[in-house]
């Protein structure tokens, strides 16, 4: 296949951050500082081989957890991934799909882009938004400042943020889980 049609193919984002590679590095591969603008909790070991796994939402009703494995490191430079999902409902499972984040200087900033590969035609648009709203966030608290709660915690915002980008029956198999799980939790809550 041409490159120009693996291009695209790929989600390819860009955006330019006040601050040097070195610090925005550091965001990409120091579990403390990823959960500041992705995720509630993550595990990150930034070596080949190493464990690449990110809770985005820490509600265990839809399983936002994604995982993967470490390609390449190139401190301050580039971090190479795989990446699915493992709750098993998006057709993008652990390891299926790649992300290569490249850290250029730019000034006194860093220009990131970020490439994702292999992603199915149909999840691209969701991955493109949800690369979208996480760079954003990774692009104000590496310069120093407060991306504020970030809104993929709630299930309802989240929701609202992605419902365009996902064909219907993902949304389906999502609101399932969802509300069987409220179901059975509200079940363990009768008294006997």
């Amino acid at each position: 296949m041409p490159a120009k049609a693996l291009a695209a193919e790929a989600v390819q984002r860009e955006v330019r951050i006040d601050a040097p590679p070195s610090a925005v590095f550091g965001f990409l591969t120091q579990p403390e500082k990823m959960v500041r603008w992705m995720g509630v909790e993550a595990t990150l070991d930034p070596r080949p081989g190493g464990i690449y796994r990110v809770d985005l939402t820490g509600d265990e009703r839809v399983s936002g957890r994604v995982s993967g494995e470490v390609l390449e490191v190139v401190p301050d430079r580039k971090l190479v991934f795989t990446w699915g999902w493992e709750n098993g409902i998006l057709p993008v499972p652990p390891g299926a799909s790649t992300v290569e984040i490249v850290l250029e200087p730019d000034g006194e900033g860093t220009l990131v882009r970020l490439t994702h590969r292999d992603l199915p035609e149909e999840m691209r648009s969701y991955h493109t938004r949800g690369w979208d709203h996480s760079l954003a966030r990774l692009a104000v608290v590496a310069a120093g400042g407060d991306p504020g709660p970030d809104p993929l915690r709630s299930i309802v915002r989240s929701t609202r943020i992605f419902a365009r980008t996902l064909p219907a029956r993902y949304l389906y198999l999502f609101a399932s889980r969802r509300l069987r799980a409220g179901r059975q939790r509200r079940e363990a809550r009768q008294p006997d």
